[in-house]
């Protein structure tokens, strides 16, 4: 039991720690994503799950959803004096929004409930993860 006790108190920071990584990605992927073309957008991120276009070019948009880590959230206790601990585990969705203008990456944006936990956009870093600092020809390393 005491084993037990013990992860409810660290798998909090351990999922923050997570979700700030994954925040950092996607504030990275706003500006190293700008200037890509779309073969490269292709090979990184792969292939998008909708366009459209408007009047300044064309919209790539990718969507990813989070949960809990295998589908299960984890359970919830009562501890006195009445308080619950663990329940939902953090969740989001984002829509990664791709500009090309010329055919190139001009703006990226995200859509969605993107923050996990305090981590601003965090759901959005497993989109664009593959495409930092990608060079074609080379494999990216983005860890």
């Amino acid at each position: 039991m005491h084993r037990y006790l013990r992860t409810l108190v660290v798998a909090p920071f351990v999922l923050a720690g997570c979700a700030e990584k994954e925040a950092e990605w996607a504030q990275r992927g706003k500006e190293s994503l700008i200037g890509l073309d779309q073969s490269s957008i292709r090979m990184c991120a792969g292939l998008p799950t909708g366009t459209t276009k408007d009047g300044r070019g064309e919209i790539w948009m990718y969507e990813h959803t989070t949960s809990p880590p295998g589908g299960v959230a984890p359970p919830t206790f009562t501890v006195p004096p009445g308080f619950n601990v663990g329940g939902s585990a953090p969740s989001g969705y984002c829509r990664v929004q791709l500009r090309f203008a010329s055919g190139k990456v001009a703006e990226v944006q995200y859509a969605g409930a993107t923050d996990i936990l305090d981590a601003r956009d965090a759901a959005c870093g497993q989109i664009v993860r593959t495409c930092l600092d990608y060079k074609p020809g080379k494999q990216a390393d983005a860890r």
